[in-house]
């Protein structure tokens, strides 16, 4: 399902018809804070987002949605300066379309973005959705901080293998970080926190680093 975000109703009646043309499930939303309660309630493949909104702006949706999620982002803007199309990718932007749009190019990023299989890993009752980045625990879905949710995906995908702390250092804070690698177990503690009993899937191994072990299905 694709999420439209934007507070000019013909814009929105616009994409949704285009969209809906090739059988493209959407929902709508006419400014940041009706779009974040939606995003909280509602798993989306996909949304799409103006800038300029009122109550809460593109930018800062996209800031506090990067904040428990890695869903798609679009921005469908009339801002087309170099500034505006930086701060977007800055936030967390996947992707940068200005008004007036092309209809074949928008249905040419947006399908890009749903034909993206989704992987799908299952442990226990722990189960990850690597397109999506959707954790569920216990057939409940747990939003964890950016940092926690990648640490955990990328420990998952190298599953059975020991990454140092320079590695997951490297990986999920970016080979720019100048911090201290101590930062790496403050979120593993974290981490185990929050999965609770599934932390057992976290092995820390003794003056080297960790890594994940569990059986998927």
């Amino acid at each position: 399902m694709v999420l439209i975000v934007d507070d000019t109703l013909i814009i929105v009646e616009l994409v949704k018809d285009i969209l809906k043309r090739e059988n493209i499930e959407v929902d709508e939303a006419f400014n940041g804070l009706e779009a974040l309660d939606k995003i909280k309630l509602k798993n989306f493949d996909l949304i799409i987002v103006d800038i300029m909104m009122p109550e809460l702006n593109g930018l800062e949706l996209v800031k506090i949605i990067r904040e428990f999620s890695e869903v798609p982002i679009i921005f469908l803007t009339a801002l087309s300066d170099e500034k505006s199309q930086t701060l977007a990718y800055d936030y967390g932007a996947d992707g940068y379309l200005t008004k007036p749009f092309s209809a074949q190019i928008l249905l040419s990023i947006v399908k890009r973005f749903l034909n993206k299989k989704e992987v799908i890993k299952k442990y226990e009752n722990l189960e990850l959705h690597f397109k999506s980045r959707k954790i569920l625990l216990d057939n409940q879905e747990l939003y964890l901080p950016t940092k926690e949710r990648e640490l955990l995906f990328y420990l998952v995908e190298n599953e059975g293998v020991v990454k140092n702390r320079e590695q997951i250092l490297n990986a999920v804070w970016g080979y720019d970080f100048y911090g201290n690698d101590r930062v790496v177990d403050k979120h593993m503690t974290k981490l185990r926190d929050n999965l609770k009993n599934y932390s057992k899937f976290l092995k820390t191994i003794k003056l080297v680093g960790y890594k994940f072990e569990g059986s998927s299905f």
